[in-house]
């Protein structure tokens, strides 16, 4: 049983005391355990090979959640959740087929995947507007249910949003099919600096090419000038709409809109309507703005041989730097790269490689300085010498 100890109204009578000292006994408030209930994560995807099934339980103070990094192969452990193992996990088709579920770490040599149960379900073989069931049950009895209705897999378009977006003057207009079956539109666009995520009931939307991304945590824009970002707009069924829409408390789960009997979270599906890719760009008026070259006497085939470079955003003021943002090639094709991002104070230029389009996800720092049209410096982990000139 957790103990609070309640001192504010102590040092409040220590401050009203004028004439005499008055003792202060230190109360205690006691605050009853939760019961843990179990939490599902799933959404049904056509596109997948298989049905991934995230089981956990909610956070009550009773168990000791270790303070790791993210691991994509570890999720719920690693995100600092209390996963539940050795559970039976099933989806049942409509067709009345039943398809049970692996634990990750069963599958794996170094156990990663507590409560991670793959489903060898393939999106291939859904049957569109059908109904899906969920059923868990846990080592220790509790039993939990939910259903989905997949929708329709009609007026689906594949690269229909691919193209080319100058973020200082052009603004993002993206159609897509209808589909009568869906509850909502899910709009979802890959950022550097993470996901911007939306719903619309509308079959179209006009984005502006400065818009800030509201789920970032220092409000950047959602278009990065030299990245390739991936956008998908998908229809979504009932559950996934509610789930994501509202608010939910990451102790209790209260608040959340939940058709999970038994315990809380989500079973849900979705289709996508249409996918594509936008790649960014912008104006190129400042020095550090435009195509640097290596300079072949400091070649290395493992190591960027061009850089495409954008002030991302000014300095807000003197004594404050620029942030920069591009692409770095490798080699002498335009298949191998990614985004960068970085920053210039005063000639002095830091350029963060990323990988996966992530800007926390660094390959290698580039540290150097801008003199002329040469970018002179070094790799911060190899301290190999690389130089850059500017081309035309």
């Amino acid at each position: 049983m957790s103990r609070f100890s309640s001192r504010g109204w102590c040092l409040a009578a220590l401050l009203l005391a004028t004439a005499a000292l008055t003792a202060c006994e230190i109360g205690t408030v006691n605050i009853p355990k939760t019961t843990p209930t179990i939490v599902v994560h799933s959404v049904l995807n056509p596109l997948f090979a298989e049905q991934i099934v995230l089981v956990e339980r909610t956070l009550t103070g009773s168990v000791n959640i270790p303070d790791t990094n993210y691991d994509a192969a570890d999720p719920i452990l690693s995100g600092g959740g209390s996963p539940v193992s050795d559970a039976t996990v099933e989806i049942t088709d409509p067709n009345g087929v039943v398809y049970v579920g692996v634990e990750d770490r069963k599958l794996r040599d170094d156990g990663k995947g507590a409560g991670v149960y793959r489903v060898p379900l393939r999106g291939s073989s859904f049957v569109f507007g059908g109904r899906y069931t969920l059923h868990i049950r846990a080592p220790t009895g509790e039993e939990v249910s939910a259903a989905t209705r997949v929708p329709s897999g009609l007026g689906r378009s594949t690269n229909g949003l691919t193209r080319t977006l100058n973020r200082d003057h052009d603004a993002l207009l993206a159609l897509w099919p209808a589909n009568e079956s869906a509850r909502s539109y899910a709009v979802r666009i890959e950022s550097p600096f993470g996901p911007f995520f939306l719903f619309t009931d509308s079959t179209a939307m006009r984005i502006s090419g400065d818009l800030r991304n509201v789920f970032a945590g220092e409000l950047q824009r959602v278009f990065v000038p030299g990245f390739r970002q991936e956008m998908f707009v998908a229809a979504v069924d009932s559950n996934f709409y509610d789930y994501y829409r509202t608010n939910n408390d990451p102790f209790t789960g209260a608040g959340i809109i939940s058709r999970v009997n038994g315990g809380l979270g989500l079973f849900g599906s979705l289709v996508n309507v249409s996918t594509g890719t936008i790649t960014v760009t912008a104006d190129q008026t400042e020095p550090i703005e435009g195509r640097f070259s290596l300079v072949p006497a400091t070649s290395n085939p493992n190591l960027p041989t061009q850089l495409l470079l954008y002030v991302e955003s000014p300095a807000a003021k003197a004594g404050l730097p620029a942030a920069l943002s591009g692409r770095y090639t490798i080699g002498n094709t335009i298949t191998r790269g990614d985004g960068l991002i970085g920053r210039m104070l005063d000639g002095d230029v830091t350029l963060a490689l990323v990988a996966n389009q992530l800007a926390g996800d660094t390959v290698e720092v580039w540290e150097g300085q801008l003199k002329g049209d040469t970018l002179r410096g070094v790799y911060r982990s190899s301290g190999i010498e690389a130089v850059f000139v500017k081309t035309p």
